[in-house]
């Protein structure tokens, strides 16, 4: 693409607006990369913004590329998206697809894409990777590349099915692993760059939770969007002071569950946001006898980490577990969890 002709603040808003409706359409393909894409342009954005020649507009452009770097998968079979453990060789050539697959359908007008961006952020610095092609090095796009690490991070240390023994690494075991993957993987001057990047990010909202929490913060604001948007579909204009108007509570909140069922979320966290959407009471998540003590300064009481506010809880009863993402109920109020892990206990951080 050559030039970077300049990108107005309305042009801009519009194609972003395409590029998020293609995004959760991806996602609801998809479910198991909730906001990934979100999170792969923020990345993207933030890496790049340090590097020379990356003005305005091309910082526009790659912040839509990277968001629709995914948009492929949509037509890749999702029992192989889904899968739990390592693909087998028929189902890696379908994944291998979606590069191309995402160029062919780009969802925007492509002068708002760098499209070598899509096609080759699979593609490794020494040449292997996919898709196929005689390209590496500083060859490869400087876009592919920016959303490369940015994938890479964000793959680490968000869980997969396919890693069975190990669903999420830390942000800190994330970038060791990508500093082993310098040089073959990943482009070595943009690994370290990025990690000069996320500790200043980490510096920026408070410590390394608000960092994990990054962009995961608007989820329950955009599920709540979502479930007004649904609601007015179901019943029609809404008061919001008596959302239900003497209808039948269980009927609406029936519909309302099953359709936010349909996207990104799971029956327990639906029917918690259609509660409060419809402003029906909600069930707590813990019960009281299942909370161990704990002991610090973000515990039970809740404490202002970075950009957000924390609870830590500890559960007792491991059958209350809820999973990374799901939205809960705790002190009368909608929190999302963001981290558990088994050991005696089960460790959760909720935050909100």
């Amino acid at each position: 693409m050559g030039g970077w002709s300049s990108i107005t603040d309305t042009e801009f808003m519009k194609v972003k607006a395409l590029a998020e409706d293609a995004r959760k359409a991806c996602e609801d393909h998809d479910p198991v990369t909730f906001h990934h894409s979100v999170r792969v342009a923020h990345w993207s954005v933030l890496l790049a913004s340090g590097l020379v020649g990356f003005g305005a507009s091309r910082l526009r452009r790659l912040e839509i590329t990277a968001m629709l770097h995914d948009y492929g998968k949509n037509w890749v079979d999702p029992a192989v998206l889904r899968k739990t453990g390592p693909l087998n060789d028929a189902e890696w050539g379908e994944m291998r697809k979606h590069p191309e697959l995402g160029i062919a359908h780009v969802p925007v007008p492509i002068d708002y894409v760098a499209p070598e961006g899509i096609r080759w952020h699979h593609k490794y610095y020494n040449g292997g990777g996919y898709p196929e092609g005689d390209v590496k090095g500083v060859d490869l796009p400087l876009e592919a590349r920016l959303i490369s690490v940015a994938d890479v991070f964000d793959a680490l240390s968000s869980k997969r099915p396919y890693r069975v023994d190990h669903p999420a690494f830390s942000p800190s075991e994330a970038l060791e692993i990508m500093r082993n993957m310098a040089g073959r993987q990943l482009d070595p001057a943009l690994v370290s760059m990025f990690d000069a990047t996320y500790r200043m990010e980490c510096e920026r909202v408070g410590g390394e939770a608000g960092a994990q929490t990054l962009q995961l913060m608007s989820v329950l604001g955009v599920e709540i969007q979502r479930a007004r948007d649904i609601l007015k579909k179901i019943i029609g204009p809404v008061d919001w002071r008596s959302p239900l108007r003497g209808r039948p509570a269980d009927h609406v909140l029936k519909a309302l569950i099953s359709k936010l069922e349909r996207t990104n979320l799971d029956r327990a966290s639906a029917e918690n946001i259609a509660r409060h959407v419809l402003g029906l009471p909600l069930e707590e998540t813990f019960a009281k006898e299942d909370l161990a003590p704990v002991k610090t300064l973000a515990d039970s009481s809740g404490g202002t980490v970075g950009h957000h506010l924390e609870v830590r809880l500890i559960l007792k009863n491991r059958e209350r577990d809820p999973s990374y993402l799901k939205v809960v109920v705790y002190s009368g109020r909608l929190w999302l969890c963001l981290s558990e892990n088994s050991d005696d206990a089960i460790e959760v951080r909720l935050a909100r």
